[in-house]
This record gives C-alpha cells, structure tokens and sequence, in this order.
C-alpha cells in the first residue's frame, strides 16, 4: 500500500521559498524512485501570497521611482507553477501550535479557519518580526505595501523625520532619505553607543560621518519609549532619557524577533531562536529542521539564509532515506558561516562594510550593494534560481 510522506515548510520567504525548490528538485526525485511505494508531497504554510525583496526596502521605500514595485513583489504560486501540484500545496495562513507528539500543525488560515496539518517532515522558516511592517511580511501582505506607500507619501511633505535603530536597516534607510530628500531634518537614534555593532568601531564611526555628510543628525544611547499619534498626522515620542518631542515621520528600524512563540519552548533558545546542529541545521527532534533567522546558527543576513538551504535539505533527504533503510544517496552539506562580514550603503553612492573583519572601502560597498541592493537576486530568490544545482 502506497504511504504519503508529508513535508511542510512554515514560512515562504528567503528561506522557506528556497527550501522548497530545493527539495522538489533535487531531494524529493530521487527519493521517489529510491522509495517507489511512499509518495511525497510538500505543502507551504504562509500569510503572504507575494514574495518581498525586503532587501531593497531602504530606497524602494522612498520613491517608487527609484526601485518600483514590480522589481520587489513577485507571486509566490506563479513560482511554483512548473512543478506537479499533485505533490505541492500552498496554505495562506499562519502555523498557531505544534504538536510534537502528534506530529501536527495548527494552521489559521485567511479565511480565519483553522486546520491541523499532520507532517512527516517539518521546517521551520519563519524568519523574524520587526517593530514595523515596513522590513518583512509578518501578516498579510497587504499590510507591509500599505504601510511602504503611506510612510513613502508622508516623506514627501515631512519636516521633521526620525529614524529608531542603529542597525543596518535604520542606517541605509537614513542614508536614503537624506540622499533623496536633502532639505529635510532626519535624526537617527543608534539606541547604543554606536552604529553598527556588528561592524567595526571604525566603520561604525564612518557610517555616522557620512550619514552627518547628508544632514542625518545621530544620537546615541537614547530610545524611543512611547509613540503617540496626533490629529494632525504627526507623532509624537516620549524618549529614554524623558524628554518627548513631535515628529512628521516616525519610522521604526528596531528589530528583529526570531517569530518562534508558536512552538515548544524546549526547541527554542532564551533569545527565542530555535535551536539546531549549527552544520547540519537539524534540531533534536527528530524530523524537524529550521533554517534562516529564525534558527540560532543565522546571523540574520540573505547570505546566511541562502548558505543554509543546501545543508538543511540534505539533511533531510539523508533523514528520510535512512529512516527507510534504504542507501543514502545524498552527500551530507554543511553550513559554512561568513564571519564578520556586511554591506551597508550610506545613500546610493557607497557605504561602510567588512569581509570576514576586514574593512572594505565606500566603492566596493557601492559595486556590490548600494547602487542596486542585489535587484538582480531577486527574482531568482522566489523562482530557486539561486538552488538550481544541488
């Protein structure tokens, strides 16, 4: 008697979308004919139906002018039209419970109904949360492109700009802004004692250099600790150090939480990163694997994301072959890290950033990241063009 072997993935971003081509091309073939009598099939659980290229956030937030929405929002169920959908279902919703003992998923779908999805094969891809829609798809998708085109027409009219979060999406966002709208009186908070904490103090320094080049003003150590919407549009914000001011535009970089509060607390970390083989990405349970940031081994970045995938699907494709008792005809990948390594533009002339530690200069920040934000990634990025060898 023929067995069904169900694999699903949560979360249909960077990683979850990549995982999936990867399996149907190159996993779940050649298990089919190692294991004729056991189909497969792979089901997808998300809220969004449109992939974002969240990457490019910083200037396409700013003007549609600069990167239009058509290079940054791609359908999700077109990308994966190619493949037989008897054996592939996508699920608008979002995973609720886990039920480790009854292998189970309690999926809310957009409908507002729910239903128990029951897995032989979980992956947890669920990526992070910010303070704001503006950065990823937590809910609908709707709600992130509501959100980019009321900030985006609020700019155009502002005075008075502030930017919370001393990270790389608050620097580039502030670069941006300044680079567009020069007039404009932009603050940024670094909420630390310094940009950038994942680079270098030197570069840290030269960020906020060039950043001060573009009229962006930062201050440091101070947070924003109460939000309050007035009447007119504006927004005004009560601050760590009690002091309060108004603001035409408010924009929040803080962030991000790894969205992991739906599942057993003995699979997360205290930071609330779900915990796993750091080379192979699979976690203690057996048949459950997490990848991207939402996992303990990703720093956070696309590139740690995409360096993940090979690893996580050979994993599982070892997993189900020998739990068949079959030969592995899988070569076990690993996950290699890239150190201290990021590209942040400063505006859409160059940047700061570090390659394993060492310091790169403002022009090649610029060839790799600041004049395009990798636009040409994108659309591979949902299609699995960045899977197509294994």
């Amino acid at each position: 008697m023929a067995t069904t072997h169900e694999i699903v993935i949560l979360g249909a971003h960077h990683g979850g979308v990549n995982v999936a081509h990867y399996l149907l091309r190159h996993i779940i073939p050649p298990l089919s004919k190692l294991t004729p009598s056991v189909s497969y099939h792979l089901t997808i659980v998300a809220p969004n139906t449109d992939f974002y290229w969240n990457v490019a956030t910083p200037r396409h937030l700013v003007s549609e002018d600069l990167i239009p929405g058509k290079d940054v929002w791609f359908s999700i169920t077109d990308a994966f039209a190619r493949y037989d959908q008897k054996s592939f279902k996508f699920i608008q919703g979002k995973a609720m419970t886990v039920n480790p003992t009854t292998r189970t998923v309690t999926v809310t779908k957009s409908s507002n109904q729910t239903e128990d999805l029951v897995y032989s094969t979980l992956v947890i891809a669920t990526g992070s949360s910010y303070a704001s829609p503006l950065w990823q798809i937590n809910e609908k998708d709707g709600l992130t492109k509501a959100e980019i085109s009321r900030v985006r027409e609020a700019l155009k009219t502002a005075k008075t700009v502030l930017i919370s979060g001393g990270g790389a999406v608050g620097v580039e966002t502030a670069g941006e802004i300044g680079s567009y709208y020069p007039k404009k009186n932009i603050t940024l908070l670094s909420g630390t004692t310094r940009l950038l904490i994942r680079l270098s103090a030197y570069n840290s320094a030269k960020a906020e250099s060039k950043l001060r080049i573009l009229g962006v003003k930062t201050l440091h150590n101070l947070r924003v600790s109460s939000v309050r919407k007035n009447e007119d549009g504006s927004t005004t914000l009560g601050f760590s150090d009690g002091s309060s001011r108004p603001v035409d535009v408010f924009i929040d970089a803080t962030g991000p939480r790894p969205n992991s509060t739906f599942l057993p607390t003995s699979w997360i970390d205290p930071r609330g990163h779900v915990i796993v083989d750091p080379l192979t990405l699979r976690t203690k349970t057996a048949g459950v694997y997490a990848v991207g940031d939402v996992a303990n081994y990703c720093d956070g970045g696309i590139i740690s994301t995409g360096n993940g995938i090979a690893p996580v699907c050979t994993s599982i494709g070892i997993d189900i072959a020998k739990a068949a008792g079959k030969e592995i005809p899988f070569k076990q990948k690993y996950y290699k890290g890239i150190g201290e390594t990021q590209f942040v533009p400063t505006g859409p002339s160059g940047g700061v950033g570090q390659i394993f530690g060492w310091w790169i200069p403002s022009w090649m920040v610029w060839l790799i990241k600041s004049r395009s934000f990798f636009l040409s990634m994108a659309r591979p990025a949902v299609e699995g063009g960045n899977v197509i060898k294994p």
